[in-house]
């Protein structure tokens, strides 16, 4: 596999807390950006990205499950139904695992790589995955989606990896 320019971006970097901005031209930047984010994905394991994990202030996720690669534009749920917990890591937060609520079914709006518009039905673990995905392109990371006592340990927890060299941190965008 080729390697990229796109790295990712861990915590406390901003871009992870920041709304990310709407595309509003899907074009062969947009296409490059997509195939460079599935690389980064895939050589760092994850099945799932947002563009902010990568520094880019663009409403974009890539998502790859069960042999399926989802390249969304703009994605937003729209309705979400029933609860499940689920175990997740991030690849923005590394060695940290939490386990998070979540919604067991969510509809979700988006555009394709090729701008045609998208309604996803998802459930289970890939309405989990979804969920993730479209928080950080909103600016949220899911250690805010735990309790504030928990949030707190974990917040230690990535402090003192900073101090240890342990997660890099990379300049501001």
């Amino acid at each position: 596999m080729k390697e990229t320019k796109l790295k990712i971006v861990t915590w406390p970097n901003k871009i992870l807390r920041k709304k990310c901005k709407k595309v509003e031209n899907i074009n062969e930047d947009i296409i490059r950006i997509f195939n460079e984010m599935y690389k980064v994905m895939v050589s760092n394991k994850g099945i799932g990205l947002a563009a902010n994990q990568v520094g880019l202030d663009l409403s974009l996720i890539i998502i790859e499950f069960e042999n399926k690669i989802f390249k969304l534009v703009n994605p937003k749920i729209i309705k979400k139904e029933g609860r499940i917990r689920f175990r997740e890591g991030c690849l923005s937060f590394p060695n940290i695992e939490l386990d998070i609520n979540r919604a067991k079914k969510v509809w979700v709006e988006a555009l394709d790589e090729h701008g045609n518009e998208l309604n996803l039905e998802l459930e289970n673990t890939l309405a989990v995955v979804f969920q993730h995905e479209i928080d950080h392109i909103n600016g949220i990371t899911f250690i805010y989606r735990v309790p504030f006592f928990k949030r707190l340990k974990v917040l230690f927890k990535l402090k003192k990896m900073l101090k240890n060299g342990l997660l890099k941190q990379e300049k501001e965008s």
